[in-house]
């Protein structure tokens, strides 16, 4: 397979002659496009290619104005589609990849001709910086389901381009869109049939390193707006997103516990979310968010306080968990008459429920078995609050509080209105944070809680008593 190597590089004095040496070791032919740069970038790759030390090729092309990532990228592509290479691997020019995973690059296209390879960084997450991990999780999301299919590492600039790709697209290369060129250039390219596979690649985040080109918000709002126009274009594309939810979840290990009343209710929310134009979500987006700001960290006169659970790794409580039963342990210093009601079954890899590792916290902070009661069947939200609902009744408890994460509260507070439950909801940390992965596990739960809805409405709609059992 015959491969040229697009390295677009701005301002990149630091670390281009090193990406440079290192991609000639590893391609016949090295193609750098030098995009405006004020510093020694475009003197030191000039110097370089007259050096011709190296057995391969290495041309420099240079735009006398800054022109963008986009535009850089594209003019190297399409000089190397001229010279007749079956496929374009693109390369930052910052260091953050290792052109030594280049051959590796071309094994995997050799087994899957016409698709892209994407290096996909997501795996290493210890390497990468945790707002930039989620920004990418959160971009993945949205990229699959107007792509129609999972994208591991949507935003990851070492990729293997297909020749047939690059013939095929006219992509928007106007300098203000650089960052939103290799996003869009995957949705395009689903268009005319050609998808993506990852390969893992390293995570390399040098904290000496120049700093980003990506202009965050600026950079995240144009991306944001270029998918939703995708979307909304094609009336929300409801297969791109039936692909990435329904039917991935049929292929993998969740498809028995969701059951098919679970995936038909399923099917019924993407649908009103695609009938709606995305109104019917945003709703919920919006309950969720208010319910998760204001609702107060403290509560009295609750003679049971139901904690839900969180799944063990390792027999470890995580974070989230901590704050929940740190949050109860406060309440039950405060109030003699409070009990506690810990729900959770065993999940994970773990061989205890997670009530028994709650229960087992809160002894350790000294309070009395006989003021915790456990349940360790349930395995989600639904299955502990239609556990609690038997377990207040069978101990005719009146007065009921619920804890749980803020992100959590809305769902949580929702079904159990569903079960005949008016609980008094108390919040585990003291204010909402908006650091990416709380903003992303909002927008993630006002999906469940249409779901969960859309699936309600429908039972109670068509008398489905089975559906009806399960939600209420």
């Amino acid at each position: 397979m015959q491969i040229a190597v697009v390295i677009p590089a701005y301002n990149e004095e630091r670390s281009i002659v090193d990406v440079v040496k290192r991609a000639l070791h590893q391609a016949a032919q090295v193609i750098v496009v030098d995009d405006g740069s004020s510093d020694k970038t475009l003197e030191l790759l000039e110097k370089l290619a007259a050096d011709k030390q190296e057995s391969s090729e290495l041309i420099v092309l240079s735009n006398k104005n800054n022109m963008g990532k986009a535009a850089s990228l594209w003019k190297g592509m399409q000089y190397a589609q001229k010279s007749g290479v079956d496929a374009v691997i693109s390369l930052d020019a910052d260091g953050q990849h290792c052109p030594e995973d280049i051959p590796r690059f071309i094994k995997t296209a050799e087994l899957h001709p016409d698709t892209i390879i994407i290096g996909a960084r997501l795996a290493d997450k210890k390497s990468i910086p945790a707002r930039r991990y989620y920004a990418n999780k959160f971009a993945n999301f949205w990229l699959s389901w107007a792509a129609g299919y999972i994208i591991d590492d949507s935003q990851s600039g070492f990729r293997l381009y297909p020749s047939k790709l690059i013939s095929q697209i006219n992509p928007d290369t106007q300098r203000a869109k650089s960052f939103v060129f290799e996003s869009e250039i995957l949705i395009d390219a689903a268009q005319v049939g050609i998808k993506s596979i990852p390969i893992k690649i390293e995570a390399i985040y040098n904290p000496d390193a120049r700093p980003s080109h990506f202009r965050g918000v600026t950079d995240i709002l144009l991306i944001t707006r270029m998918v939703a126009w995708s979307l909304i274009s094609r009336f929300m594309y409801l297969p791109g997103l039936f692909n990435i939810t329904v039917m991935r979840m049929l292929k993998g290990k969740h498809g028995k516990a969701i059951g098919a009343d679970g995936f038909g209710m399923l099917f019924l929310s993407l649908l009103f979310i695609g009938l709606s134009g995305g109104i019917s979500y945003l709703y919920f987006l919006y309950k969720v968010v208010s319910t998760a700001k204001n609702t107060p960290s403290y509560i009295s006169d609750c003679d049971l306080l139901l904690v839900l659970g969180m799944q063990l790794k390792k027999n470890t409580i995580n974070k989230l968990y901590r704050q929940r039963l740190d949050k109860a342990d406060e309440l039950l210093k405060h109030q003699d008459n409070m009990r506690v009601l810990i729900l959770g079954g065993l999940t994970g890899n773990a061989s205890i429920t997670e009530a028994e590792a709650g229960k087992q916290y809160l002894m350790q902070h000294g309070h009395a078995e006989s003021r915790i009661i456990t349940e360790h069947q349930s395995r989600h939200t639904l299955e502990n609050l239609k556990s609690a609902q038997a377990l207040i009744q069978k101990h005719k408890f009146k007065h009921i509080g619920l804890l749980t994460s803020r992100f959590h509260l809305y769902r949580a507070l929702l079904q159990a209105k569903g079960f005949k439950l008016k609980p008094t909801p108390c919040a585990a940390e003291n204010l909402l944070s908006y650091k990416v992965v709380n903003v992303l596990r909002l927008i993630n739960e006002a999906f469940f809680c249409h779901w969960y809805m859309a699936g309600k409405i429908f039972a109670h709609a068509t008398g489905n008593k089975h559906m009806l059992n399960r939600i209420s």
